[in-house]
């Protein structure tokens, strides 16, 4: 089992000390959320929670996931980054691969890309991009940047991208790994056409059927024999847990989380270190 540590949420100026702690306690990698703003009066439902309100506040810190990547990169040595997850069509194609690909080739190749098509929609409407075809606007922004991120020189003509021959360099050293987020059946579909699935956070006994959907996703595309991981938080985790739901299929999960009594709340360093490290001695640090 791969466990990653969340720094969603986190005070911007403890994200850099918090990575090079949780590499120094063995997690495998750190990962990072994304949203551009919080509307002060929500307008959109959070689709996550039963009340379909969002569990943090307008002053929670969202910083860039690629420029964090970036600057992490420059103090650690073999820790991988993730998004959990980056909101892909709100964003044109070819700064989304500008910044991932530099990301990439900043952090020597220790970059996975986790997507999703998002749920705010105020977001797209701020952006200038349709919330209703983010969908099929996702499918080929990821065969778009691709090609972009190759760094060959490279055309594309589809449905919401038309361009002649261009390059984009640098290009990276290896192709970034593609993970596609949520729980829909379009979502595992997407998944299937390429690295790996990110799911969302269930109790163990959940688990099962969710990764059923999974692999009858992949299957049905052909791809079931292709390397394929599957990440996802799982609630309440024992002694045990992980060693459970990796004989299930699961190859990575999440460490510690930061909330209190249900809600992101500003908290120090020290206490988020507890957490860690208290995540660690039990479950990664285990005979």
């Amino acid at each position: 089992m791969k466990f990653w540590q969340s720094l969603a949420f986190c005070e911007l100026d403890q994200v850099v000390e918090l990575a090079k702690f949780s590499e120094e306690l063995g997690f495998y990698g750190v990962s990072f959320g994304d949203h551009l703003i919080t509307t002060k009066t929500q307008v959109d439902e959070y689709l996550y929670t039963q009340n379909g309100q969002v569990f943090w506040h307008p002053e929670t810190h969202w910083p860039d996931p690629w420029v964090i990547a970036a600057a992490i990169a420059q103090q650690t040595k073999n820790l991988q980054f993730l998004t959990t997850i980056y909101v892909l069509p709100m964003r044109d194609s070819f700064n989304a691969a500008k910044a991932i690909s530099t990301a990439a080739y900043l952090s020597n190749n220790r970059i996975i890309m986790g997507v999703g098509i998002g749920w705010q929609k105020t977001e797209f409407d701020l952006t200038g991009h349709d919330f209703h075809t983010r969908g099929k606007r996702t499918d080929e922004q990821l065969e778009v940047m691709a090609k972009l991120m190759s760094g060959a020189m490279v055309e594309h003509h589809g449905a919401f991208h038309d361009f002649a021959p261009l390059q984009m360099s640098p290009g990276t050293t290896k192709p970034v790994p593609v993970f596609i987020g949520g729980d829909s059946d379009a979502a595992f579909r997407r998944a299937a056409q390429h690295d790996g699935w990110l799911g969302l956070r269930y109790t163990e006994e959940q688990l099962p059927a969710v990764l059923q959907k999974v692999q009858a996703a992949r299957e049905e595309a052909g791809t079931q024999s292709k390397p394929f991981d599957v990440w996802t938080a799982v609630l309440q985790p024992q002694d045990g847990t992980f060693k459970r739901v990796e004989a299930m299929g699961v190859t990575m999960t999440n460490g510690a989380n930061f909330m209190v009594d249900g809600k992101i709340v500003p908290s120090d360093i020290d206490f988020k270190k507890k957490r860690i490290e208290a995540f660690a001695k039990q479950f990664i640090h285990v005979s």
